[in-house]
């Protein structure tokens, strides 16, 4: 019998390049003569020598935990385990190694390309919360873009977000990846309660500081993002070593740095 193709995988197939990767979340898919080649993005480059062969029965497992065997609760985040490869022979078997790896990731990129997707807005999507987040619809504008450019920042997620805030428009294909974000998640939904809640309950200080210590600061928060305490799990928003937490702070520096190592804020 013959396998059942979905569109979806189809088209992904097709639009494949022969003499490049595709950038797909946190993977990279490659033609090559036995079928595409999925790997970590970051491996793109590497000879599949230097890779482990890695079966389809084994993909679920490896999508689950960090190289620290951390849970991954975004499986889209760019702490995906790297040394592997697993290629699919046909577009069916690629349809699963994508729901095994990402899932959901192909759906929303066809409904996109087929014209049917249909983003929601930050502000629509706070507004429908209920019980402990209900308060996140009282963000103002500011704020809420704030929160974003934090927990979408490429450290955190490879979706390419495609719901606005604000007046933050979508990100471009290049600044992530193929694969889009239709709307928040909810790691970023407990940030901006948090972020919210510390708004409306906590003291505001005025602190004056030099163009040389905001400098200093911000070597440091480069510091903490590229050195995580080893213990924090990803979804973990208590932390204040949170990576979220960091970027959300490093924000409120961003207009007076005259430096941004970690690039401007999509």
């Amino acid at each position: 019998m013959t396998p059942f193709v979905s569109p979806a995988a189809a088209a992904l197939w097709e639009r494949i390049p022969a003499d490049s990767s595709l950038i797909f979340g946190p993977l990279a898919l490659t033609r090559n003569p036995a079928g595409i080649d999925l790997r970590h993005r970051d491996d793109a480059g590497s000879d599949a020598s230097s890779l482990r062969s890695i079966p389809s029965t084994d993909l679920p497992g490896l999508g689950q935990v960090d190289a620290l065997g951390r849970f991954r609760p975004n499986k889209a985040s760019p702490n995906l385990v790297r040394g592997w490869f697993h290629t699919a022979p046909d577009a069916p078997a690629l349809d699963a190694a994508l729901d095994a790896m990402l899932p959901g990731g192909l759906a929303d990129w066809y409904a996109v390309q087929s014209g049917t997707a249909a983003p929601i807005p930050w502000q629509q999507y706070a507004d429908r919360q209920t019980g402990m987040y209900r308060n996140v619809a009282l963000m103002n504008e500011p704020e809420a873009e704030e929160v974003a450019r934090a927990g979408c920042h490429p450290r955190c997620c490879t979706r390419q977000r495609l719901w606005t805030v604000g007046e933050r428009p979508p990100e471009a294909v290049m600044e992530k990846s193929a694969v889009p974000c239709l709307e928040p998640c909810a790691l970023l939904l407990e940030l901006a309660r948090r972020a919210q809640k510390t708004h409306a309950t906590e003291e505001r200080s005025t602190i004056v500081l030099t163009q040389s210590e905001l400098v200093i600061l911000d070597s440091l928060f480069n510091w903490a993002l590229e050195h995580p305490d080893a213990s924090l799990r990803e979804g973990d928003l208590s932390s204040p070593g949170n990576p979220r937490r960091i970027l959300l702070l490093r924000e409120k520096l961003l207009p007076w740095l005259p430096d941004k190592p970690l690039g401007q804020a999509h």
